[in-house]
């Protein structure tokens, strides 16, 4: 009871359907119920390791903008982690990167980071239609190049390299 408003406000945002049995529902609809009862009570800071990933582009989008309401009424936080860009541009205000040593960078402001607001300039063909997906890809090329051999003398595509390495192992482990 305490939770209602909230509750329906969830419910409206996930497309939830209250009358769902969860034995009869879809995997993505089981994911909508838990993703509510988690954030039935209020919260400060909200911790979401990669669980809207499983949401229909509209659910996401209806959630995002949900949880950006939260943050500015309550004066919340959201870690969000992930390696799903869409919306990330729209919604996110910070960022910060895993390191190959597997510790964080910086905590990096957006709207004051170098990097994001050159590729935020970029024109024509160099235009990033998702920057923040440039953004992360240009950050793990940079960590790439100076942790590893991964990169050729030639800025092979590190894409490239990595699958070639991998038909190397593959071969290798058939004997």
């Amino acid at each position: 009871d305490d939770n209602l408003e909230r509750r329906n406000e969830l419910v409206r945002v996930l497309g939830i359907n209250l009358d769902w049995r969860m034995h009869e529902c879809s995997d993505g609809q089981r994911k909508k119920v838990r993703i509510m009862l988690k954030l039935l009570r209020p919260f400060k800071l909200c911790v979401i390791d990669e669980f809207a990933a499983d949401l229909d582009i509209f659910s996401r989008k209806r959630f995002f903008d949900y949880l950006t309401d939260e943050c500015a009424k309550r004066g919340a936080s959201v870690v969000y982690a992930t390696h799903i860009f869409d919306q990330a541009d729209v919604w996110a205000t910070h960022i910060m990167f895993m390191q190959f040593d597997k510790a964080l960078s910086p905590v990096h402001e957006l709207a004051t980071y170098a990097p994001y607001q050159e590729i935020l300039a970029r024109t024509g063909a160099q235009r990033a239609y998702c920057p923040m997906y440039v953004l992360v890809l240009e950050e793990l090329e940079r960590q790439y190049r100076a942790n590893s051999d991964f990169f050729t003398e030639d800025n092979q595509c590190l894409t490239d390299v990595i699958m070639a390495s991998q038909a190397n192992e593959q071969e290798a482990n058939h004997y």
